[in-house]
């Protein structure tokens, strides 16, 4: 799907725990072409957050 093929390198997944990448930044590069194929048309962000801390 669309998370998986915007990045160009994977994300590792091992034992339930994402293995960080060692690339330097954020250590992900994007893969522009699917960005530009796919252009954000809301007019808002809609982060996912409890209204209320959890714990």
């Amino acid at each position: 799907g669309f998370h998986a093929e915007i990045l160009k390198t994977p994300i590792r997944w091992e034992d339930g725990h994402v293995i960080p990448p060692t690339a330097p930044g954020l250590g992900v590069e994007l893969d522009e072409a699917v960005a530009l194929a796919h252009p954000y048309v809301d007019n808002a962000l809609h982060l996912e957050m409890a209204e209320v801390p959890l714990g």
